[in-house]
């Protein structure tokens, strides 16, 4: 789902320290960013902790687990999505387990095929890769990661229930959930002022909505995505990959085509909510918070999103440990850290993405907390579902679904 991180570097493209790096693209071998500013977030993250102490919730430092633990290598190897991090919490990290600051590399991609390939090809050097839900499930089928010690990941226990035991790692053998985020609707309440509330409105020509909105309206170009959506207007379960529920998306997605502007990318999504030629956008949550707040905020009361009354995805970047890593320790360690609540919470609040650590939110910023496009209700939640792992013959079923729709 590489369309969804897409803008999020325009959300945050004032992080200082960022220098070009190798084949990862970017790389942060900081100390990028002054020592004010990172004594800053130290506060910041020792009040918070304070604040959970005084309410009896005690979380487990770095500092504290390595003195239980084995000792860490003195180094640290990271490969995450681009603009993904609050670059003062990897000093942070470095000051309470004393692995020096230029031993932390951290590279960052645009696509995830990018650490795919080199966990596939061995020897990456890396010793934490974020990978989103469907590659994290192949990279653990395929023995490319290495099941995790959880006593060096004692903060395991502040994560929220909803995101423990993903059908790609139950039991969480070998990853944690880093961030989430929803797939739903988006729209411009001024040309659209009835808004998505079903999918039924999307798929169903006979409703009158695709009619009134002709050439308005887009699909991601993300084929997993758009099935989706199609098998809840259907009622189906979306792990039911059978010949007939894939005919009969096949047959909804066919009819469904004609009235669409496009299958459409980010860029071509965030153009067309701007300049008023797209009113409604089939989006992923994390860029429509950034349509509003950085890239078009002058839109910000025009443009709406929302997760259909039938649900919507609920996708996860998720972090894991290479079979071959060089400093598995210092990986354990790195993971535990951002599952500090404290951490959590700062981590959040400035890359503006929903962390799945329960015990963060008290702590968090409210414009945050409560934006439902990061956050959804309660009530939301519920009608949300994980990514489907799919078979190599549910992954063939979905691509010749997927061609014989383009081709229609």
């Amino acid at each position: 789902m590489t369309s969804r991180r897409e803008f999020l570097k325009i959300a945050i493209a004032g992080v200082a320290g960022l220098v070009v790096g190798g084949a990862a693209g970017w790389s942060l071998r900081g100390p990028g960013i002054s020592p004010e500013k990172i004594a800053e977030y130290e506060k910041e993250i020792e009040k918070l902790r304070k604040q959970l102490a005084e309410k009896g919730v005690v979380t487990t430092t770095v500092t504290k687990t390595v003195s239980a633990a084995p000792k860490h290598e003195g180094a640290l190897h990271v490969y995450n999505w681009s603009y993904y991090i609050q670059e003062a919490l990897l000093d942070i990290f470095s000051q309470e387990t004393g692995i020096p600051r230029d031993k932390i590399v951290y590279d960052v991609f645009e696509d995830p095929a990018e650490p795919f390939a080199k966990l596939e090809a061995g020897g990456s050097g890396y010793d934490v890769i974020v990978l989103p839900d469907n590659d994290a499930a192949l990279a653990i089928r395929r023995g490319y990661v290495r099941e995790l010690d959880k006593s060096l990941i004692p903060n395991a226990k502040f994560m929220d229930p909803n995101f423990l035991n993903p059908p790609f790692d139950p039991g969480n053998k070998y990853s944690f959930v880093y961030m989430w985020g929803t797939t739903g609707y988006s729209w411009r309440n001024d040309l659209c002022p009835e808004g998505v509330k079903t999918v039924k409105q999307i798929f169903d020509p006979n409703y009158g909505f695709l009619e009134k909105y002709k050439k308005k309206i887009t699909m991601l170009e993300e084929a997993i995505e758009v099935v989706l959506s199609a098998k809840a207007y259907l009622g189906k379960d979306p792990n039911d990959w059978s010949d007939k529920t894939m005919e009969e998306v096949k047959e909804v997605l066919i009819k469904q085509k004609p009235y669409l502007a496009a299958y459409a990318g980010t860029s071509e999504y965030f153009q067309g909510l701007a300049n008023g030629s797209i009113y409604v956008a089939h989006a992923y949550n994390g860029d429509i918070a950034v349509f509003k707040e950085e890239e078009h905020p002058e839109l910000a009361d025009k443009v709406s999103y929302g997760i259909p009354e039938e649900g919507g995805t609920k996708w996860t970047d998720n972090l894991l440990i290479p079979k071959d890593a060089p400093h598995p320790i210092a990986a354990h360690l790195f993971i535990n850290f951002l599952l500090d609540p404290a951490v959590a919470a700062v981590n959040s609040n400035y890359i503006k993405y929903a962390n799945p650590v329960k015990a963060s939110q008290p702590l968090m910023e409210e414009d945050v907390l409560n934006d439902p496009i990061v956050y959804p209700p309660e009530d939301v939640q519920k009608r949300l579902w994980f990514v489907p792992v799919l078979t190599d013959e549910q992954k063939a079923k979905l691509n010749e679904v997927w061609e014989e729709v383009q081709a229609a």
